[in-house]
């Protein structure tokens, strides 16, 4: 009789250990998964372009229907160069962004340099959709990294009014 009063004492014991137990294998899981979660985002500083970088579009005109065409005039008023720019339409009245990309490379623009170029609705397919219109347009400049492209976060947008 004298061990079973013994092992009854040890009840609370076993508790302990338990909630010791719990307790261990929860940090172990959090270290584990925070280790996993710093690895898989990337922590990296995204690289961009110059913050005095800017571009505007300084002079536009358009004509809607069939055989359109958009005239923009783009200049860098900004401190450095610019490799190019990115310049994107849209259709629908009231956007906020452009959707449909024109231009992905643009042309080498000096500070104060302004450059003019006519796009003609006929020459863009977006997948069998053709444009007739523009309500707004955008250009988003970049500079060249060696072979890597920086995009700015600055873009210049221009609701378009056409007849």
């Amino acid at each position: 009789m004298l061990r079973l009063t013994r092992i009854g004492e040890k009840r609370g014991l076993s508790n302990v250990i338990a909630y010791v137990l719990l307790i261990s294998i929860t940090l172990s899981l959090s270290v584990v998964v925070y280790g996993w979660l710093k690895n898989y985002t990337n922590n990296q500083d995204v690289d961009s372009c110059p913050d005095n970088v800017n571009v505007v579009i300084s002079n536009y005109g358009c004509e809607d229907g069939v055989g359109g065409y958009l005239n923009v005039s783009v200049k860098n008023k900004g401190l450095f160069n610019v490799d190019g720019y990115v310049l994107r339409v849209h259709d629908v009245v009231d956007a906020e962004f452009g959707f449909y990309s024109f231009n992905s490379t643009g042309i080498f623009l000096a500070p104060g340099e302004e450059v003019e170029y006519i796009y003609d609705f006929d020459d863009y397919d977006f997948d069998g959709y053709k444009l007739t219109k523009a309500t707004l347009v955008e250009v988003q400049p970049f500079v060249m990294e060696g072979t890597k492209k920086l995009n700015c976060r600055s873009s210049a947008s221009q609701k378009v009014d056409c007849s």
